[in-house]
């Protein structure tokens, strides 16, 4: 297909679903109600999801530093003193990506896309 065989893009028919009346840039905006409902349910969910990824990349962590420190973790354990870095990414995690998402979120509002 060459460049002379395409329709020009104007009278193409926009068929993107986002695009459709009611949706995308109509959209009817938001409530301050519905807004801080959505970043709620959006902040629980990531404070979730943050605390759970953050155990296991401290796991992973205590596993490096039992091989690095040549610990011996008991039988059936992945690592030396593992709850303890578990913890630690479960704090971290659980704060910060609820943190980074719902600035992020703010940022777009403020931008009104």
């Amino acid at each position: 297909m060459t460049d002379s065989d395409r329709t020009n893009d104007v009278t193409r028919p926009n068929t993107h679903p986002a695009d459709t009346r009611g949706r995308g840039i109509d959209a009817p905006a938001l409530s301050n109600e519905d807004r801080r409902m959505a970043r709620i349910g959006v902040g629980c969910f990531t404070t979730f999801i943050g605390t759970i990824s953050g155990a296991m990349v401290g796991v992973l962590v205590a596993v490096g530093f039992t091989f690095g420190t040549r610990c011996e973790p008991l039988d059936g354990l992945p690592a030396c003193n593992w709850h303890m870095f578990a913890l630690g990414g479960a704090i971290i995690g659980g704060l910060t990506l609820p943190v980074l998402v719902l600035s992020r979120l703010r940022r777009r509002e403020r931008a009104g896309t």
